[in-house]
């Protein structure tokens, strides 16, 4: 068994691995690794993937090799999908070799997460810019802003603790509502405009996007499974935000 045809194999589970991690579509992840295995001439490739997980085989030197990885941690992180991507195309252009292929995929998997101040400075103004949309104006776009940065902390300290998805969507929805109706009572502004605006960054968008699009494609256990998890997160958030506005005006 050459160490080419291992790096190989090797190669298109890692490949799979990073855009599930990554919040990629199933089809995705299959469609690369089957492409990379025929690149690199692995013969009787087969993959099944779903959103929490995936099993890839294929022969390797004539014996039947296997890999399966579960999918456990999940962030969005498309910069990571597209350059799996890349890579994928270099490799199905004969110009990237097995090992090449590998060292590049081992990078982008242990490549550092971005760093906090950006990701909350983006979430802050994503937010902030969603209350105008919805008819705020400087007032609410101000508040949106400190109350968004304020929630994407509490995100990362609820990841941190490694609460369950669900559960956090809960915390974030009770938590953001309470910290806008708690703004709104300092300065006058459009209730509306600034709960909406925060909670806009955490609804399941993506995730609502690749059930569809999964399910389209005839992968229905994928496309049931993150359309369900996608339906329960944003009904759960919507309960936490109820909940608060009852508080409020209690």
């Amino acid at each position: 068994m050459t160490a080419q045809s291992m790096a190989a194999l090797d190669s298109a589970a890692l490949a799979a691995r990073i855009i599930l991690q990554s919040s990629g579509e199933t089809y995705r992840a299959e469609e690369t690794a089957l492409r990379i295995c025929a690149s690199f001439g692995l013969c009787d490739a087969q993959i099944m993937a779903f959103p929490t997980g995936f099993v890839l085989s294929a022969k390797v030197d004539g014996r039947q090799e296997s890999r399966v990885f579960r999918v456990q941690d999940r962030s969005i992180r498309l910069d990571r999908i597209d350059k799996v991507n890349a890579v994928s195309r270099e490799v199905v252009s004969a110009g990237l070799n097995e090992e090449g292929a590998l060292q590049r995929l081992l990078a982008i998997h242990g490549e550092a997460p971005q760093r906090m101040w950006k990701i909350n400075l983006s979430y802050a103004l994503t937010a902030a810019f969603f209350s105008v949309m919805f008819g705020g104006g400087y007032r609410e776009f101000s508040l949106c802003f400190l109350v968004g940065s304020l929630t994407h902390l509490a995100q990362t300290v609820l990841l941190r603790l490694r609460y369950p998805s669900q559960l956090r969507s809960f915390l974030l929805g009770l938590f953001t509502a309470l910290a806008s109706v708690a703004g709104l009572r300092l300065i006058q502004g459009s209730q509306e405009a600034v709960i909406t605006g925060v909670i806009m960054p955490l609804l399941p968008g993506l995730a609502m996007t690749n059930a569809v699009r999964d399910t389209m494609r005839g992968d229905l256990i994928s496309g049931l499974a993150r359309g369900a998890e996608a339906l329960f997160s944003a009904v759960l958030l919507s309960t936490g935000v109820a909940s608060a506005l009852l508080i409020g005006g209690l």
